[in-house]
């Protein structure tokens, strides 16, 4: 490689700039095409994965370059995979495969051919006390594809490193949640955390004391296969569940949380009487825009002020989140 040093100082300073706008999807697609370019691989695999003597599990993937099937086929042979045996045996390092070394298993033969891997690393960011940790296994296709050299693993290692904290980053930069106070956290269909789960256990963790580990709380994960709102009173919470904008292909599902407040309790009518009355229209104004007569706003304002603990506009304001000109 030259000037590896530059390439990799220009990888992280524009990575450290995505994080501002990027999600991690983004930011991973975006890292993954800009590594495929600087250090010159065809192919790729990455997403989150558990790697324990017993067995390989994924827990949330993508791919660049590589058909939809993929990860479907690794599995038949994921008892074969020599990338995964050598992580067990030096986990730190980078993993590679050569399709015309002497070691092979049936399985590792299989899915290069399959897809005509020649030339393969992989490198993981692990994290202790974590089931999942990001991996992304680059491939070099062709007859003709070069040796991965010593400086571009660690070029590749160093380049997750930094990958995987800035994903972490992006889950925990203030304004990233939908409300100020709310956390987001990115988990997959089994209810694992996969992203911000230290954020959530930081700011929300005293809900549920008992909780350890990586999966969610069983109330939680009740709700991940449930869009929408939903109010936990006993909890005093507000949960948000969603598709991650961004992160469908890798199964990830989009949790916010943020504490309950009494503006929660209102009717949707209520809520929408509030903000307008909040934004500063009158009865008759707020009547007109909802479609309802003046009376009809006079009533619900006596039963939203009663409701909040009230008694004027202005602490109306006060407790109306997202006020926006109407």
């Amino acid at each position: 490689m030259k000037n590896s040093l530059n390439e990799f100082s220009n990888f992280v300073s524009e990575m450290h700039e995505r994080v501002r706008t990027d999600d991690a999807e983004g930011l991973a697609r975006w890292a993954v095409g800009e590594l495929s370019e600087t250090l010159g691989f065809d192919a790729a695999w990455y997403g989150w994965a558990d790697i324990r003597p017993e067995g390989v599990n994924i827990h949330a993937n993508a791919s660049l370059n590589l058909p939809d099937n993929y990860y479907d086929t690794w599995l038949t042979m994921s008892e074969d995979d020599l990338l995964a045996a050598k992580f067990l045996e030096v986990p730190d390092g980078v993993a590679t495969y050569n399709r015309t070394d002497r070691l092979q298993t049936d399985g590792m033969v299989y899915l290069a051919d399959k897809y005509g891997l020649k030339k393969l690393a992989t490198a993981m960011h692990t994290r202790p006390g974590r089931i999942a940790s990001f991996y992304l296994s680059s491939y070099r296709v062709g007859r003709h594809s070069r040796e991965w050299s010593d400086a571009e693993q660690e070029f590749l290692q160093c380049a997750v490193d930094q990958l995987s904290a800035a994903m972490k980053l992006s889950t925990s930069e203030p304004g990233r949640a939908q409300e100020p106070g709310a956390v987001s956290i990115f988990v997959n269909e089994n209810g694992i955390g996969i992203l911000g789960l230290s954020n959530l256990r930081e700011q929300l963790g005293e809900i549920w004391p008992e909780w350890d580990g990586d999966h969610l709380p069983d109330r939680l994960q009740s709700l991940i296969g449930v869009p929408g709102e939903h109010i936990l009173t006993d909890r005093g919470l507000v949960v948000q569940c969603e598709n991650a904008p961004g992160l469908e292909g890798m199964g990830l599902k989009k949790l916010t949380l943020r504490r309950l407040t009494p503006f929660d309790l209102l009717t949707h009518r209520e809520r929408e009487v509030a903000r307008t009355l909040a934004a500063g229209k009158s009865h008759k104004e707020a009547a007109r825009i909802l479609g309802v007569a003046p009376a009809t706003i006079r009533n619900q304002t006596q039963a939203i002020y009663a409701k909040l603990g009230i008694g004027n506009r202005a602490s109306l304001s006060n407790m109306v989140p997202e006020v926006q000109d109407l």
